[in-house]
């Protein structure tokens, strides 16, 4: 399907839960797994010269927020492009302790050279992710060595992208949730396809989220 114009497109969302003593049955070979990060849900739509960046709530995110991430960078083929992801604005500290903030994680592709993906599995977009922003832990750079667990190192500033996992997944979870930046995982089926956005509603069935207990959020 053609994506020749902005319309916006509700990020795919989970809202079916499990409990971390469960996830031991998803680890099945149907599932993938990437960490739950703590932010705001977010889509980042991009032509050859415009750049729309909204959180799940059709809100337009400031531009003056985002002034030191290279969405420009991300930019790749011809016509629309539309990323999501999670910004992260809520101050949070990431694996070394220190606040991980107004940064940009990749999770999932939507429209890639102005062609909607509709009916292309999880599977299939995640692929086409790793294709145009391979996943790198370790990076050296001026600033000496830098290394992570569960994130991916772009070659664009403050932009990451979030790891996939295969298995293990109740280990994975005990993994994350010892960081404050990590909220616990969620599981999408590999063979999902993605369907119409039209609606928060879309493209929840085949996700499940698995996080930790907080003061404000238990089972």
């Amino acid at each position: 399907m053609k994506y020749d114009k902005y319309m916006y497109l509700f990020p795919p969302r989970p809202e079916q839960t499990t409990k971390n003593t469960e996830l031991d049955k998803y680890d099945n070979g149907l599932y993938i797994g990437q960490p739950k990060y703590n932010g705001t849900c977010a889509n980042l739509f991009m032509n050859e010269t415009e750049t729309i960046f909204m959180n799940r709530h059709k809100e337009v995110i400031k531009a003056g927020d985002y002034s030191k991430v290279d969405f420009r960078g991300l930019y790749s083929g011809k016509g629309w492009m539309v990323l999501c992801g999670e910004w992260l604005n809520k101050n949070k500290k990431g694996e070394d302790g220190n606040p991980f903030n107004l940064k940009f994680i990749l999770w999932d592709i939507l429209v890639y050279n102005g062609e909607y993906l509709l009916g292309k599995t999880m599977t299939e977009r995640l692929a086409l992710l790793e294709e145009l922003y391979p996943c790198c832990k370790m990076v050296v750079n001026e600033k000496g060595m830098l290394a992570y667990s569960h994130l991916c190192i772009t070659k664009f500033n403050n932009v990451f992208k979030s790891p996939t996992y295969y298995n293990n997944f109740s280990l994975l979870y005990d993994s994350l949730v010892k960081t404050d930046l990590y909220e616990g995982i969620v599981l999408k089926r590999k063979d999902a396809k993605l369907t119409v956005g039209m609606s928060e509603k879309n493209n929840n069935t085949w996700q499940i989220k698995c996080r930790k207990e907080t003061r404000n959020y238990s089972f």
